[in-house]
């Protein structure tokens, strides 16, 4: 029998080793299950019970003395049905509390208008959740966007783009430098324009929606976020001024 299998049904270890014994020995006592199973006699009868609440064992008693025999190993199919009718039940209560629990979250972040992740799992944390945020009329700008980072970035930054692109979000991006082919690739992509200036920021810098994203790519990247509608406005005229300048 697989034991590892059992386990991950919601078995514990204990309870699989007193069940195949039960199974072994057929109806028998619990003397004997403790010297076939090697369990100590302090734990059988919980284990014992365990098997009894899950409908894997059962007892009669005969002569005052209590006789336990496994269920037929049919049953471990209707425990896994049963559990599964349990987790939906519980899913359908999770989806009620939703509303609720987003509600404390969102109220959380009100409370913090300063966020920074660390890590490349942090920093593809924060800008994806940011794309969250946004709906179909909102707008991306970008500055000191750098080409020439790391290849692991730049595939990052491309599933972030075709997802924005899948929900129609548009986007315009001042690269620092150009030429190179992570540069053309982003080119090809819909709803989004790009623009050269050299220099413009020792980091990047993204403003999405009334958020902005203080970017550092490298060895420990990571993401300060700002949200604040009135930085995140200032940040939209300064770029909107260097847009007119760009190439």
């Amino acid at each position: 029998m697989n034991e590892k299998l059992l386990e991950e049904i919601g078995l514990t270890r204990g309870e699989v080793v007193v069940y195949q014994t039960l199974l072994k020995l057929g109806e028998t006592t619990t003397g004997k299950i403790v010297d076939v199973a090697g369990i100590s006699s302090g734990k059988i009868y919980e284990i014992l019970e365990k098997l009894i609440r899950k409908g894997l064992a059962s007892y009669i008693v005969k002569e005052k003395t209590k006789y336990f025999r496994a269920a037929s190993p049919q049953r471990i199919l209707d425990y896994v049905w049963e559990k599964e009718k349990d987790l939906k039940a519980k899913e359908e209560e999770l989806k009620k509390e939703l509303p609720s629990l987003l509600n404390l979250q969102q109220l959380a972040h009100k409370k913090h208008e300063t966020m920074l992740f660390k890590g490349l799992k942090g920093f593809r944390t924060a800008v994806f959740e940011s794309l969250d945020l946004l709906n179909q009329d909102d707008e991306v700008l970008a500055m000191g966007v750098l080409s020439t980072k790391g290849e692991e970035y730049n595939l990052l930054w491309e599933q972030w783009h075709r997802e924005r692109v899948k929900r129609k979000i548009t986007c315009k991006i001042l690269f620092s430098n150009a030429n190179t082919e992570y540069y053309q690739r982003l080119r090809k992509l819909r709803f989004i324009q790009i623009r050269v200036l050299q220099g413009i920021t020792p980091a990047a810098v993204d403003v999405i929606g009334k958020r902005v994203l203080i970017l550092t790519h490298g060895e420990e990247p990571s993401c300060l976020i700002i949200d604040n509608e009135q930085i995140a406005q200032s940040f939209r005229s300064f770029f909107e001024s260097l847009w007119k300048i760009a190439k």
